[in-house]
């Protein structure tokens, strides 16, 4: 099984929302709901919505396996800290530490930050992940996305020793 990360390319950005749209699904139908999955996709999850983030300083790596895009991940430098806004595998590729290599990825494509965080919904199963990799619950927030729609979420922290 051939590994790679890397950035994903403009063009390479049709095929990155048809990943998003099958892992948001698998992910989130029977957390959140068909409705509001598929309303986070049309705002958050697809090829305008990443090319607008990209502009804004967002990177975008892909994970390949066998050249086929099964995960990835979004993350942007904020003042001291990096947000990992997008943290994302198929069901099929998860369980193989695959999870792991996204989330070194991003911190190693940062070395000079040592706090990233996220977001995770409050009932994702993949909170006990995060807190395997050492994030830290540092606040709750309900947050209002329109159409009647909240995402109801931890905050996790990370902080990494001195990587230089």
């Amino acid at each position: 099984m051939k590994q790679e990360i890397r950035t994903v390319k403009a063009g390479e950005l049709a095929e990155l929302e048809q990943v998003a749209i099958k892992v948001w699904h698998q992910s989130y139908d029977g957390l959140i709901g068909v409705d509001q999955v598929n309303y986070m996709i049309a705002m958050f999850q697809n090829e305008a919505a990443f090319r607008k983030q990209i502009i804004e300083g967002y990177i975008y790596r892909g994970l390949y396996v066998d050249d086929k895009l099964v995960g990835y991940t979004g993350s942007v430098r904020e003042e001291n800290r990096i947000f990992i806004s997008k943290l994302y595998l198929l069901e099929e590729y998860r369980g193989l530490g695959l999870g792991r290599k996204l989330l070194e990825d991003v911190i190693a494509i940062y070395p000079q930050y040592r706090s990233f965080y996220l977001t995770v919904n409050k009932h994702n199963p993949t909170f006990g992940m995060y807190e395997h990799f050492g994030f830290k619950v540092i606040d709750a927030v309900v947050s209002d996305i329109g159409s009647g729609y909240v995402m109801d979420d931890y905050i996790m922290q990370l902080d990494v020793e001195d990587k230089q």
